[in-house]
């Protein structure tokens, strides 16, 4: 589903609201957003290392002929938290790694719209398909391989290790969300959502310790948003089963946990990895401070599918 300008501007919120640079990030805390919004970031770090899916992939799917129907490159009218990020920093907008020619002087972006936290074996075996990806799709692991591919081949070619080890100490990573293609491909299926969220939260770390593996210094995670607000849940669940929010509260429930125990994962990973800062990025608490106040962002209508069809109180089918 293309996603609106307004969900965009959301995630800028979200990154500006924690935006973190090699001067600050020791602390692994946040600074105020009024001084991320008035701040001059440029110089900050030298490249942005992107992962995730379609809120952060820009044309990844689109170049891998994984999309259903798409004319553009990404799933939305709008610019992403990506682009966002690289104009706060003063940096281009970073590519997709498969855009053919593709200068990646300033950072490569990996993310890949309708990725899976779960393997591609899992939907082989139980042959699920994706709503807007061509039969299976791709995972968190693809991404892993193309950064790892990346820098023997183009990152760290012909440089020795202390260069190497520089330019990472220069570059933020940051993991975008991840998992909201899970927890829809378990939508009407015998699936059960706390072992979803364990295995999506595990393999979410798992990337990140490979990216910590790899000589990752600066990484921003990003938590979940209310993925019972989309259209999809809500058209498919019971009208008794909302909650305060008037969302799906069943899926939302999962996403909750889903983040806690995320957060509970960083904290342990900070301890393990000293040297580096992980800060989480709370998508949950910035979706929903808009979704109660809609007016204030100049929202007029927070369920409905902005380009869906169907008609209905969610113009979706």
């Amino acid at each position: 589903m293309i996603k609106s300008t307004y969900q965009s501007l959301l995630l800028a919120f979200i990154f500006l609201f924690w935006f973190i640079s090699p001067s600050s990030a020791h602390n692994n805390t946040a600074h105020d957003s009024s001084s991320n919004l008035n701040g001059n970031h440029e110089g900050c770090f030298s490249k942005v290392y992107a992962f995730g899916e379609s809120d952060t992939d820009t044309g990844n799917a689109h170049f891998l002929g994984g999309f259903v129907r798409n004319s553009t490159t990404r799933l939305s009218n709008g610019r992403l938290v990506l682009d966002f990020l690289c104009e706060a920093l003063s940096l281009p907008p970073i590519p997709p790694y498969k855009e053919p020619s593709a200068n990646f002087t300033n950072g490569v972006n990996f993310a890949i719209a309708g990725s899976t936290a779960l393997s591609r074996d899992y939907f082989v075996k139980r042959n699920v398909s994706r709503l807007i990806w061509k039969g299976v799709p791709m995972s968190f692991q693809t991404q892993i391989d193309w950064f790892e591919k990346y820098l023997v081949k183009v990152g760290c070619k012909g440089n020795d290790k202390g260069l190497c080890k520089v330019d990472m100490d220069n570059s933020l990573f940051w993991i975008g969300e991840m998992g909201v293609s899970d927890y829809t491909s378990a939508l009407g299926s015998p699936v059960s959502l706390p072992w979803l969220t364990e295995i999506t939260v595990k393999n979410i770390c798992k990337m990140l310790k490979a990216l910590l593996a790899n000589g990752a210094k600066y990484v921003v995670v990003q938590g979940l948003p209310s993925v019972g607000c989309l259209p999809l849940y809500m058209s498919s669940s019971s009208e008794h089963n909302r909650d305060h929010m008037g969302c799906a509260a069943t899926a939302n429930k999962a996403i909750m946990l889903h983040n806690k125990i995320l957060e509970t994962k960083l904290a342990k990973l900070r301890k393990m990895y000293p040297n580096s800062s992980i800060l989480y990025a709370d998508y949950w608490n910035a979706y929903l401070t808009v979704l109660m106040n809609p007016k204030k962002y100049y929202i007029d209508e927070a369920f409905k599918a902005c380009c869906g069809s169907g008609g209905g109180k969610l113009n979706f089918n």
